[in-house]
């Protein structure tokens, strides 16, 4: 009777506080996990934030998305399911072992081999199986977000091609390659719990028939021998979820291969360590550039020679694909140069850090973001600094006082994702005016005046010329607006600078700028 009432205290004991150590546990466990999840959150941004774009470019962004959203969720699995259920199941194997070695060595080593064989062996086996699953099943993921992002942004060219149809095609056979693999990685985990609970009932068997043995020869009684059958049972509770769970940690390791395949590629540039002079004027001076793309059979840029001080404006011309783009990232630090170099203020590039080099520049991209927040915060984050009386003067300077007066909602107007909410032309001009009240030293506008009419694009032209004022302006553009108003005209044709000069030189001497000025002259005149 005593024995029974210890066993009857402890039992209480033990399902009193079963409640709350699973409490503790799992406070502990999603503690740990959020924690890691913020710190991997960090920790990929970081590394991503230095090889955009030039790292990144063959990866979508949607496919980009999913891996600093959904892949890193996925690694929230990680601990609780592949760090703490093998720990809990090494003590349990541990203390059960040694339990049951006081009946007899064979009752223990049956219980050992039976807890090893579910917890490490089918884990093993089923970890094997789920490897190519759990790759196929991150990948179809990555690819939905990639055709969800494409889809939004360019829905309206989808509907006005009639495409639909084939867009929802590759839609239904992505999603059916995601559920294909998701239903065969739960499938596999279905059949490996089944499997385990298998496994558990034999060695339950065993151990109750090598216990009847014990109680028939008298070594323990009838009482011992039920408490080792629920030990069996009960040490087989955590066992029996590693199968499951090592197919859930490869479906993590999946994803964090999928991170890892960004993270690991090299920097496109190396910073240096010294920062960049901010200040309101300085000189640029880029020397015998070229520059060729990995893996591409022909140098993008070849010989370029530029000299950018202080209140000078250069042009930059020539045909889509000549290599002012490749020339602009270049400038920014974002691609480095493959012979030649790139000063400021005569410094080379490469020992100075880059985003101290990009706060020294204003830039203005045919492809610039609008956020999708209000128009004073999209400037705010262009100029903090910036009031509204002067967000106010820069989008009257480019043309849109009326367009701003005519909002309700003035300056708090929603601009919508990426500027939706307003016409190619407005959205042009606003990237235009953002970039008037940034003051910096260097502006850099790579076609400015994309999605303009041409009495707009003549007022743009001059007002960033004008709004530039002591500082260094670079102005890359196939539209030859105020050519004039330039101190110097670089025409840029399969990498190569083949003239330089002024409008007047060059529009009467033979060569691309001519014919490029008289193309552009006979178009007008018949439009």
């Amino acid at each position: 009777i005593s024995e029974l009432q210890v066993a009857i205290v402890g039992v209480r004991a033990f399902g009193i506080a079963r409640g709350l150590f699973r409490y503790l546990e799992r406070l502990i466990s999603h503690s740990v996990n959020f924690h890691l999840l913020a710190h991997i959150r960090g920790w990929f941004f970081r590394a991503v934030e230095p090889r955009v774009p030039g790292a990144v470019e063959d990866i979508k962004a949607g496919d980009l998305l999913s891996r600093s959203a959904h892949d890193i969720e996925t690694l929230e699995d990680f601990y609780v399911r592949g760090i703490a259920p093998p720990l809990a199941a090494i003590i349990v194997t541990l203390g059960i072992s040694l339990y049951t070695l006081q009946y007899g060595m064979t009752m223990a080593a049956l219980l050992a081999g039976g807890l090893f064989l579910t917890g490490f062996v089918l884990s093993i086996q089923v970890r094997s199986l789920s490897r190519k699953r759990s790759e196929a099943m991150i990948t179809s993921h990555g690819h939905i977000a990639a055709m969800t992002m494409d889809t939004i942004r360019n829905t309206a060219e989808i509907l006005m091609t009639g495409a639909q149809k084939r867009h929802l095609d590759g839609f239904k056979q992505a999603s059916a390659e995601l559920r294909l693999a998701s239903l065969s990685v739960s499938h596999l985990q279905s059949v490996s719990l089944a499997v385990g609970v298998l496994f558990s009932n034999l060695t339950l068997a065993g151990i109750l028939f090598i216990g009847g043995h014990l109680v028939q020869s008298g070594r323990i009684d009838g009482v011992t021998l039920a408490v080792l059958a629920l030990v069996t049972l009960a040490s087989f509770e955590p066992i029996n979820l590693l199968p499951a769970a090592s197919s859930r940690v490869e479906v993590s390791l999946a994803s964090a291969e999928h991170l890892f395949e960004v993270t690991d590629r090299p920097l496109p540039v190396i910073d240096g360590k010294e920062t960049a002079s901010v200040s309101q004027s300085g000189s640029l001076t880029v020397t015998g550039l070229d520059f060729k793309y990995p893996g591409a059979n022909r140098t993008a840029l070849k010989g370029i020679e530029i000299e950018l001080f202080p209140g000078k404006k250069i042009a930059l011309v020539g045909p889509s694909g000549s290599g002012k783009t490749t020339l602009f990232r270049i400038l920014q630090k974002y691609l480095p140069a493959s012979v030649g170099a790139v000063y400021w203020n005569g410094v080379d590039f490469s020992q100075l850090d880059s985003h101290s080099i990009r706060s020294c520049q204003a830039v203005v991209s045919q492809n610039g973001y609008l956020f999708s927040a209000s128009i004073r915060e999209n400037f705010k984050l262009a100029a903090p600094e910036a009031d509204d009386p002067r967000i106010i003067k820069a989008i009257r300077d480019v043309g849109l006082s009326n367009w701003l007066y005519n909002l309700p909602q003035g300056l708090s107007t929603w601009l919508g994702n990426n500027g939706q909410q307003v016409s190619g032309g407005e959205r042009q001009r606003l990237l235009v005016a953002r970039s008037l009240i940034m003051d910096r030293a260097i502006l850099l506008a790579d076609e400015p005046l994309s999605n303009l009419d041409a009495n707009s694009e003549i007022k743009i032209m001059k007002t960033l010329l004008h709004h530039s004022g002591k500082s260094a302006c670079l102005i890359a553009t196939h539209r030859m607006i105020s050519m004039e108003d330039f101190d110097e005209i670089l025409v840029l044709s399969n990498g190569e600078i083949i003239q330089r000069g002024k409008h007047g030189g060059l529009s009467n001497q033979s060569g691309l700028y001519k014919q490029m000025w008289d193309e552009q002259n006979d178009r007008f005149l018949t439009s």
